[in-house]
């Protein structure tokens, strides 16, 4: 039986980050034409251990398992009559043989033992041979569930049965004995200290020469073929299935050090099969080293549930998924040459260790075809309780063209990817998200994008170490943000993959967690309580009746409320299924960039033949001018947003509306001016607190919104002087000079997102494919012109006379409830814009 790493379901088996200073495993000299010897120097152990390991490969495939059994019996038995306590278990291509010894002076007998055990003829009367009879009738009756598992059986090693298990002839068993107990294919090892190393080699030294034996060569499926389906029925509960992929790698430490995260139960492969439609779960992950490179075997169950439709295509899904992660996981591994010594030393019995060390020292590099990976499938189907099963040609034909479609579908990318290489940096910033963004949220769910996104962002701080993971939503994008430095030693292309997997699983494979979620519900209601938010909510109402999220993207607190925990499950699937866009600022170079963007990748599921499109409105959505208003606390400070809604297809509005807003914002600038609170002004003349201007809604609801805090006594002659302003503003008072002082605004504004790589990341994002990556903009510089595409006067004064109309506007005020005469409270503001809500009336 091969030497293996395992996994199954759980963290185990071999770690490629192995501790510094491990003990030392090393080989010693034994002169010509004898075995090599493996020595794993260790104190401690109340007894020591020698082994020898023995490879079958290309010796009578077609038996099986049955010549290793079958020698590994005679050699125990022999053993055993000479009065050595050895155990030796034979499996599908080699054997190993174990004994543990006390002394220097023991260790040489064993030794002396096991070399006249392994090359003494066979003959027809000898006693070991009942013990032969009686372990291989014992392997015929532990039987492969189905031929197709031969390939299986090759890679992992272990002891099946295959219906051609007869006990072997004399003469059978002695070809068997001489092509392989020769050089090349026997090593020995000791586990335990020098006094017991030196033996074990004089020991070999001293002993007569051994013969040789023919050249040990792996016969296995080529790979790569179209998948084997056979019949599970008997070996599965009825209607499962069962997924197995084996992947032969050019050297064994590459298979054995990929194993542990293959099988992590908590890890990438686990992970994204559990996120599928039919979800599958691993079984096992084994690694083994062989005589000419390694082999993973990865086995995954689909149960019956989960099969009730589309059998073929959900099996072809989990089978493609499961092929396509375990060929990048084993591609993205390197280990040490030594690694499997190291292995070998970290045993914990001296058997064990010493069984290892012979393995590894028979284990080699393929010779021929480089380093690519040569994968295998397998799929059993059980036939389900309740109907008659289909003919096995036409079910397996259906399920192989299943899983070439789903091939083709995972190998073709599924992002789009923002690419940007800035040398240098500190960190790689990557944002992964739904460009479909709050599109499809309506009032009774808005917020629940940034439910998803906040309760993602938090899963991923949860085990991302040192990186820092943010949510980002906005009425474009929902997702998640992943930064990061590298580790000591880390690769540029891990660090990004680690960022990228970390972000991407997030969002795109691992459920939402019900903790989280309402955690995340808890701090969007919160905010969504606050003055300000709630005048947007009531705000993206009127501009976007229906929709008020495309305003306020983190929702409002009716939509919040209103949002169960199954809907904002379903909003993250939607989110999923929809078209997902990265960004990358890799800080190395474009491989470290595109390395980022197949992780990435990786995690998005699909199907074949699917069109990922963000849902399209069934209703147009118009804005309704007029005032409402919002109640705040009594003694909190009152504010008024003032909005004019933009068509949402037109980009030059949209520019004009930014530099026009430049122009009203800023201390300094038209809004400013017109309420008294400008540089010069006399302290008591101003009728608010704060102001400011901005283009929000885009790009689906744009529109031009000042925002004014005030006294509740100054409010309404401050909604009065903007009104007044707005409208000298639309008869043609927009100047030169107003033009000027936007376009330095903006470009300072420019200038300072340039330096922040959040900024960066988020402009990335949004960029449009083909165009040139953002660079820093050199005319944004304090004291310079602003953006270079700038409008015209003209322009700005036209998009004034046609955008800044009076009864467009949508007014939302938030002041505290009056009292009537009566003293009771009521939430009504005749006072504020009376002309307006009267004009609104006659409409």
């Amino acid at each position: 039986m091969l030497l293996s790493a395992s996994a199954c379901g759980g963290r185990g088996g071999a770690s490629a980050r192995l501790r510094a200073n491990p003990p030392r495993t090393v080989t010693r000299e034994t002169g010509q034409r004898r075995p090599p010897l493996a020595v794993v120097e260790r104190e401690g152990d109340p007894r020591g251990a020698i082994a020898a390991a023995v490879t079958m490969e290309g010796i009578a495939a077609e038996r099986g398992a049955v010549p290793a059994v079958a020698l590994a019996a005679l050699v125990e038995a022999r053993l055993l009559a000479r009065g050595v306590d050895a155990s030796a278990a034979g499996g599908w291509g080699g054997w190993r043989l174990s004994a543990l010894v006390a002394s220097p002076s023991q260790a040489v007998q064993v030794v002396d033992g096991m070399r006249e055990a392994m090359l003494a003829p066979v003959v027809g009367d000898e006693a070991a041979l009942a013990a032969v009879a009686r372990k291989v009738s014992a392997l015929s009756r532990r039987r492969l569930p189905d031929r197709a598992l031969v390939g299986v059986a090759q890679c992992t090693g272990e002891a099946f049965g295959t219906g051609s298990d007869a006990v072997p002839e004399v003469d059978e068993l002695e070809r068997w004995r001489r092509a392989s107990l020769g050089l090349g294919r026997v090593s020995f090892a000791s586990a335990g200290d020098a006094a017991l190393a030196d033996a074990t080699a004089q020991a070999l030294v001293r002993a007569p020469a051994w013969p040789g034996s023919m050249p040990a060569t792996t016969d296995s499926p080529a790979g790569d073929a179209r998948a084997v389906v056979y019949d599970a029925s008997g070996e599965l509960l009825p209607g499962a299935a069962r997924i197995v992929i084996t992947v032969r790698t050019a050297t064994p430490e590459q298979a054995v050090a990929a194993a542990p995260a293959l099988g992590d139960a908590l890890g990438p492969l686990a992970s994204r099969l559990a996120a599928l439609d039919a979800p599958a779960r691993v079984r096992s992950v084994v690694a083994t080293a062989h005589a000419d490179g390694g082999c993973v075997a990865a086995t995954f169950d689909v149960a019956a549930r989960e099969l009730t439709t589309d059998v073929a295509s959900r099996v072809a899904i989990a089978a493609a998924l499961a092929r396509q992660e375990l060929s990048v996981e084993l591609a993205d591994t390197t280990a040490s040459p030594d690694f499997g010594r190291d292995l070998a030393a970290r045993a914990a019995d001296p058997r064990e260790a010493a069984e290892r060390a012979a393995w590894w020292t028979l284990a080699g590099r393929r010779a021929a075809e480089g380093d690519e990976l040569r994968t295998a499938l397998t799929v059993g189907l059980a036939a389900p309780r309740d109907a008659t099963a289909p003919g096995a040609a036409q079910t397996a034909e259906e399920l192989r063209s299943e899983i070439d479609r789903a091939t083709i579908a995972w190998h073709a990318p599924a992002v789009e990817s923002r690419i940007r290489v800035e040398r240098g940096q500190g960190e790689v910033w990557i944002l992964v998200a739904s460009t479909c963004g709050v599109l499809a949220e309506a009032a009774s769910d808005a917020g629940a994008g940034a439910a998803v996104a906040l309760a993602a962002a938090s899963r991923a701080r949860s085990t991302g170490g040192d990186a820092s993971v943010e949510p980002y939503v906005t009425g474009d994008g929902v997702g998640v943000l992943a930064h990061g430095p590298a580790h000591m030693g880390e690769s540029s292309s891990a660090q990004a993959r680690r960022l990228a997997d970390l972000a991407a699983r997030a969002l795109m494979a691992d459920p939402p967690d019900p903790e989280r979620i309402i955690e995340a519900r808890t701090a969007l209601l919160v905010r969504a309580g606050a003055v300000e938010s709630r005048a947007l909510g009531t705000l993206g109402d009127a501009l976007a009746p229906g929709h008020p999220s495309w305003i306020e993207p983190f929702g409002t607190e009716f939509g919040l409320a209103s949002a169960s925990e199954e809907a904002i499950v379903l909003r993250s699937s939607a989110l999923r299924a929809g078209p997902l866009r990265v960004a990358i600022l890799a800080n190395s170079d474009a491989a470290q960039a595109e390395a980022a963007v197949r992780a990435v990748d990786r995690w998005v599921a699909r199907h074949p033949g699917e069109t990922r499109t963000c849902p399209p409105l069934t209703t147009p959505v118009t804005p309704h001018p007029g005032t409402y208003a919002v109640d705040v606390p009594p003694g909190a400070p009152s504010e008024a947003l003032l909005a004019l809604p933009l068509a949402p297809s037109d980009d030059g509005a949209r520019v004009a509306a930014l530099w026009t807003a430049a122009a009203l914002d800023g201390p300094d600038g038209l809004l400013a001016h017109a309420l008294g609170a400008a540089p010069g002004d006399a302290p008591d003349s101003a009728l608010a607190r704060g102001w400011s201007a901005a283009l929000l809604g885009a790009p689906r609801s744009p529109a031009l919104v000042v925002r004014l805090t005030s006294s509740d006594a100054s409010l309404d002659a401050a909604v009065a002087q903007t009104r007044g302003l707005l409208d000298r503003l639309r008869q043609g008072a927009v100047k030169d000079a107003d033009r000027s002082r936007a376009g330095l605004a903006l470009g300072r504004a420019a200038f300072a997102a340039s330096l922040d790589p959040r900024a960066r990341v988020f402009e990335l994002w949004r960029s449009e494919p083909g165009t040139p990556p953002p660079a820093r903009p050199r005319s944004s510089a304090p004291g310079e012109s602003g953006p270079s595409q700038a409008p015209s006067l003209e322009a700005l004064r036209a998009f004034a006379a046609s955008s800044l109309l009076d009864e467009a506007l949508v007014i939302v005020a938030a002041r505290p409830p009056r009292l009537d005469p009566s003293g009771h409270s009521f939430s009504a503001h005749p006072t504020l814009l009376d002309r307006h809500a009267r004009t609104r009336e006659r409409r």
